[in-house]
């Protein structure tokens, strides 16, 4: 029994010093009536402290069940942490298959959206062509009226510019009694004037050299394509002679009225035989008469072109 207090003692050492404590009090307790009373027996105070031990014991072990509860407690906890970290889990895979279920179905309804769209963009290829049609319409008469406007703002500049030169010469005549004093603002005035209308005379020059250009550009590709049309007729009218052999060609100058009809034909350069050059005379004769040209001013009495057929 001694062995089991000792060893309880050295485990808890708290309750020693609680036993230390209550045999202080004992103690001081007794002095206080060492007067009054008499000696306690020592078999007395050896059961005082027994009782005391034991009810240090009893607290010791109202402690040790208060701990096996707490860990009791805590193991709940960590029972109960667990089930919700595994529920989580299960939710989270539950998230994952369905995240993964949506992801697929968008990228279903991606694919079936892209090959509608693509359909309709088929559909629509003709109203685009047309509406590229009408917007090259538009964009011709819009620049039209741009270049109207230029014209009248062109005109109007040239008409203040007028307007102001007679200002300043009427505004000379009656300063020339201020002449001396005036000479040099009116000297430098004027040329100012004469600066701006040289500016605006190089923009005009300019200008007018810029469409000139375009011009003969435009008329350059109208009168190539004119050229083409007749060779395409001719070689539409020709039949090719028995004895004439692929890559065979001949120079044509082609002499036609207003109207087209061909006046003359001669060959040049020609590198076959007199069959296949009298060929290529019926061909143009046989086109007459030739294409008209688009522009009137790409027009020409005398039409020169290579006839090579399958050029």
């Amino acid at each position: 029994m001694r062995a089991g207090l000792f060893t309880e003692i050295k485990n808890n050492p708290w309750a020693l010093a609680f036993v230390i404590v209550v045999h202080i009090v004992v103690i001081v307790l007794l002095s206080m009536n060492l007067v009054n009373e008499p000696t306690m027996p020592a078999a007395q105070q050896h059961k005082i402290i027994d009782a005391v031990v034991v009810d240090a014991k009893k607290y010791d072990d109202r402690e040790k069940q208060k701990k096996l509860a707490e860990k009791k407690k805590i193991d709940d906890i960590k029972a109960l942490k667990k089930k919700e970290l595994e529920k989580k889990a299960q939710e989270k895979k539950r998230l994952a298959a369905e995240k993964k279920k949506r992801e697929e179905k968008k990228l279903a309804d991606k694919k079936a959206a892209k090959k509608k769209e693509e359909v309709k963009k088929q559909q629509e290829a003709k109203k685009l062509l047309a509406i590229k049609k009408k917007k090259e319409q538009d964009r011709i008469a819009k620049e039209k009226l741009i270049a109207d406007k230029k014209a009248a703002d062109k005109k109007a500049a040239e008409k203040a510019a007028a307007a102001k030169k007679e200002k300043e010469r009427i505004a000379k005549i009656e300063a020339e009694k201020k002449r001396k004093v005036e000479e040099e603002r009116q000297r430098r005035a004027d040329e100012k004037a004469e600066f701006e209308q040289a500016l605006l005379e190089e923009e005009r020059r300019e200008e007018e050299a810029k469409l000139q250009a375009e011009r003969a550009a435009r008329l350059q590709t109208q009168r190539s394509q004119y050229v083409m049309l007749i060779r395409q007729k001719v070689e539409n009218n020709w039949l090719r002679p028995v004895s004439t052999s692929e890559g065979k060609s001949c120079d044509v100058i082609i002499t036609q009225t207003m109207l087209g009809d061909v006046i003359d034909v001669r060959l040049q350069s020609c590198t076959s035989d007199n069959a296949f050059q009298r060929s290529v005379e019926r061909a143009v004769r046989k086109a007459s008469p030739l294409p008209l040209p688009p522009n009137p001013d790409v027009f020409d009495r005398e039409i020169y072109f290579t006839f090579k057929p399958g050029l």
